[in-house]
């Protein structure tokens, strides 16, 4: 509702309607939540000022790998999940309280790194069932995870005050 102090804040190439089964909605698009007298006062602000939930969560690092699986490969995972410095990837999402996010990357990456041998100790190939498994459950719950921080930030506000009434 135009004038309204809890607009969306859409792109102009959306021409000010946002088709809900098609157009994906991103933190951007949603006023932050002190912002209700800001906005009644100076009008909507611009979707760049605007903070992101998943732009200050480490949870890009578990897009990355997803994506590195989709472009790359099993072998792209399992070359991009070696070295000390992918072990420390892990670390700030443990911080953060990602922790089934970090396990579940870890289980991806050493999924795509198996490498059975035969009796001959030969290399095998590996069954593509637990890499897909492992892949889907980590995509899974990144989306779930994400969908968690839009909503939450939808209705957080400063100093654990319940949202005002419209």
């Amino acid at each position: 509702m135009p004038g309204a102090p809890y607009t969306l804040r859409l792109p102009g190439e959306w021409l000010g309607r946002a088709d809900l089964g098609y157009d994906r909605l991103q933190g951007e698009h949603f006023p932050p939540p002190d912002a209700a007298a800001e906005t009644a006062e100076a009008g909507p602000l611009p979707a760049a000022e605007a903070p992101d939930p998943l732009a200050e969560s480490p949870l890009w690092r578990v897009r990355r790998l997803l994506e590195t699986g989709v472009a790359g490969g099993r072998r792209a995972v399992a070359e991009a999940a070696r070295g000390t410095a992918a072990l420390a990837a892990h670390h700030p999402l443990r911080r953060a309280g990602f922790t089934a996010a970090a396990d579940l990357a870890n289980a991806l990456a050493a999924e795509a790194d198996r490498r059975p041998r035969d009796a001959f100790g030969r290399l095998a190939d590996p069954s593509p069932d637990g890499y897909a498994w492992a892949w889907l459950a980590a995509a899974t719950h990144l989306a779930a995870a994400e969908r968690s921080l839009v909503a939450a930030s939808w209705t957080a506000t400063p100093n654990g005050a319940t949202p005002p009434a419209p």
